[in-house]
């Protein structure tokens, strides 16, 4: 059994899914309305992948909530009135609280578990029944099984939830390291005597003795030490709890590894003990032993891409094991020597491998393990995560993989269909679930990450649409340079602006239709096109639209023939591309270094020596220019775009003098100032938007619930979360607040709360034309 879809209602974040009440063709379904009031309030659904579910989202989002989520419903443990949505119009102290609610769709149901539904439901044996849901609602537990085209819905006890054998769920907890080191006292001790108040009993002795082991070598060393350790006794009720328990989770974890995974059996830890009280040489062996049946179990290489000669060891060092890591270089290291990801990711992989199956469903959850690993060891457990789903024995249960994260390396770009975005709307709209994210892993991902990889489009709140890939690293190149040179001049602000190579002019209109052609949220966007023939044409396509639809304004395309000639220094007689902005003694120093890359030395020394200009003919570009020097020079050098392009950052970085360095960023400063005018005015476009979007969707969900009349306390209450929404002060935003405080006072809402308003039909009118106030603002002036 797996969970299909996952439901949540009115649970911290979540509060309901207010795009679809909004929604005049949305139909509820049979649990989607309220017991005592029968209004439509829907859950927001998640759907899950029955192997991995990637679940990302800007922070507050509500990523972590889900995973709660989860549990609560697989366990109907910890589900708090606490917990009910705060900011939920149903949030009351003022009778009954109630409790958030949750269910799930399942499916891939055993012949038990389809004969305890049908048992449940009273179904008979021809009831086709392959999925089922089961929610907990603050009424009770309750389950739906479609039979036909109608629903059977049964209130449920525990002894028939538990027929239904719903999936248990473990984590790994992505907190808690390997520690450096294992003291033999804590191998060896009784585990009555571990979980007997470790921290008075015998914490503080392992503390000391993972940080200072040389106490411990002999008798004059413990004589000496005897008395801090007496003062670290009278102490005990100074520590931090807290600390005692995490420590003791890193000292469970290597026990694990041990015991669990290597398979070591403690009565081989007794005998090291003894062992190293008698100084016998007999301990070596037994950690030799030790070793190679770690070794054995790990095969570390295959799971740790960054080095395959890596390997984990054990050393003695008095009565403690250290744990030493071996890389290709044959160099030993302490944990504490290297990276804390190297201890984290080994703490997850020893959790992979002392996993013990249940036989039933199982399904795990991960909350952010990115915090500690670097790219990739991300890449490296994204192989965990597969190996738990589509474990190579057949014979082992799939485990279905819920992980929540904020890298873009923790994605598996060949799966976006695993992907599930969510974001927090603004007041009471509370999270949900960006819809098609897995589809286009474009505007969605753009408040999950705020900056992505350099191929991921349409992730920041304006998007910069270029022709190629050696346009977007030119833009971010010399706009970061100029920013660390801390540069007066125009710069890109990289956080708010993603640079989207399309491939050529175009792909241009179908990427623009990609970004703002499908889906409800749309991001703002700007075109940088060259200044030829055929972007002249690329232009008018784009004033036309794309399947006859236009997606971007005239004003936000813009064309680096635009630059004004005479403000910048330049070799060409036009700026027909961005690489006529790059100064041709940067030319010559870019066409040099890219040729000591790609050439050998002989070869790059003989393009040094020929190469001592780039001559720019009247009408031609400048990269153009450069190639013919090359192929002038009879070298073997073949320029490729991106490569130059990297290579004039390098140089411009390395080489370039202040001055040179000085008339590059002011030649591109002009290109920046034009794309921050379009990136600020399109960001005010789509902002004014949006927020019509959110007052027609405030506006006909409040009318789908009152159709005929309504009480003037709810108005308030509409017109309240309305004003919510208007965050900014802009001439639109004062609008509508003019055009509320009016509503306000001409149907009386002030007074009489409890009393109905008046002429409703003129206020259903007035409240309509509320979206386009902001709008005829605008335009009027």
């Amino acid at each position: 059994m797996k969970i299909k879809t996952l439901y949540v209602r009115f649970y911290k974040s979540f509060n309901y899914d207010y795009l679809r009440k909004s929604h005049p063709k949305a139909v509820p379904d049979e649990w989607d309305r309220l017991p005592e009031s029968g209004l439509f309030y829907p859950f927001v659904r998640v759907a899950m992948e029955p192997g991995i579910t990637t679940v990302v989202g800007a922070n507050e989002s509500g990523k972590s909530q889900l995973l709660g989520a989860i549990k609560c419903l697989l366990t109907g443990e910890d589900i708090e009135r606490r917990d009910f949505c705060r900011y939920s119009q149903f949030f009351t102290v003022g009778g009954e609280m109630k409790r958030p609610e949750f269910g799930g769709e399942f499916t891939d149901l055993s012949e038990e578990q389809v004969a305890a539904v049908r048992s449940i439901a009273s179904l008979g044996e021809s009831v086709l029944v392959e999925t089922f849901h089961f929610f907990r609602m603050n009424i009770g537990p309750v389950v739906y099984v479609k039979n036909g085209t109608d629903w059977t819905e049964v209130k449920v006890k525990a002894a028939e939830i538990r027929s239904l054998g719903l999936p248990a769920f473990f984590l790994i907890d992505a907190n808690t390291p390997l520690p450096d080191s294992v003291p033999l006292a804590y191998l060896t001790a009784t585990d009555k005597a571990k979980k007997a108040r470790p921290r008075k009993k015998m914490l503080r002795w392992i503390e000391n003795m993972i940080t200072n082991p040389d106490w411990f070598g002999s008798k004059e060393t413990i004589d000496k030490a005897t008395p801090q350790l007496i003062e670290d006794y009278t102490a005990f009720n100074t520590v931090d709890e807290v600390d005692d328990k995490h420590l003791m989770k890193r000292l469970e974890l290597a026990e694990k590894l041990l015991v669990q995974v290597a398979g070591i059996g403690k009565d081989a830890f007794e005998q090291l003990k003894t062992a190293v009280k008698n100084h016998d040489g007999y301990a070596n062996g037994i950690v030799k032993k030790m070793n190679e049946d770690l070794a054995k179990a790990l095969n570390f290489p295959k799971w740790w891409s960054q080095d395959s000669e890596f390997s984990l060891t054990l050393t003695l060092r008095d009565f403690d094991l250290v744990f030493t890591v071996r890389d290709r270089t044959g160099s030993e290291y302490a944990f504490s020597e290297r990276s804390g990801g190297m201890s984290y990711f080994l703490s997850y992989f020893v959790q992979y491998l002392s996993h013990a199956p249940t036989g039933a469903q199982e399904i795990l959850l991960m909350d952010e393990p990115d915090a500690y690993l670097s790219m990739l060891g991300q890449q490296d457990l994204l192989r965990i995560f597969a190996s738990f789903a589509e474990p190579t024995d057949k014979s082992v249960q799939p485990i279905q993989v819920v992980y929540v994260t904020h890298s873009p390396f923790l994605i598996d770009k060949n799966h976006s269909e695993r992907i599930r975005v969510l974001e927090k709307g603004d007041g009471d709209e509370g999270t949900r679930l960006v819809a098609n994210a897995g589809r286009n892993h474009y505007e969605p991902l753009r408040s999950a990450f705020g900056a992505f990889v350099a191929e991921t489009t349409f992730i920041s709140n304006c998007n910069l649409m270029l022709e190629g890939q050696a346009d977007q690293v030119l833009l971010a190149g010399i706009s970061s340079l100029a920013r660390r040179a801390e540069s007066t001049g125009a710069t890109l602000n990289l956080n708010s602006l993603s640079l989207v190579p399309s491939g050529s002019a175009e792909h241009i209109p179908y990427m623009v239709y990609l970004a703002r052609g499908r889906d409800v949220d749309t991001p703002a966007v700007v075109v940088l096109l060259d200044g030829d023939d055929e972007a002249d044409g690329i232009r008018q396509e784009l004033k036309k639209g794309y399947r006859d639809k236009k997606y971007v304004d005239d004003e936000f395309v813009i064309q680096s023939s635009d630059l004004d000639i005479n403000n910048v220094s330049v070799a060409s007689d036009s700026i027909r591309e961005i690489e006529d902005l790059i100064p041709v003694d940067l030319v010559v120093m870019a066409i040099r270094h890219y040729a000591a890359e790609v050439l050998s030395p002989e070869e790059a020394a003989e393009v040094a020596a020929d190469v001592t200009t780039v001559p720019v003919a009247a009408g031609q570009k400048v990269f153009k220019a450069a190639e013919a020097a090359c192929k002038k020079a009879g070298t073997k050098l073949r320029l490729d775009k991106v490569g130059f392009a990297r290579a004039v950052l390098h140089c411009l970085e390395h080489e370039a003098d202040q001055d040179l360095q000085a008339l590059t960023t002011a030649n591109f400063e002009q290109l920046f100032a034009r794309i921050n005018r379009a990136q600020r005015q399109a960001v005010r476009v789509n902002g004014r938007e949006r927020v019509r979007k959110t007052l027609i969707r405030h506006k006909d969900a409040f009318l789908r619930d009152h159709k005929t009349s309504a009480l003037r306390r709810d108005v308030e209450g509409l017109l309240e979360d309305i004003e919510h929404q208007l965050t900014e002060v802009t001439d639109e935003t004062e609008r509508v607040r003019k055009d509320i405080r009016l509503i306000r006072r001409d149907f009386d809402l002030a007074s009489e709360p409890g009393a109905v308003v008046g002429n409703y039909d003129d206020f259903k009118e007035r409240l309509g034309a509320l979206p386009y106030g902001g709008v005829q603002a605008v335009q009027a002036r």
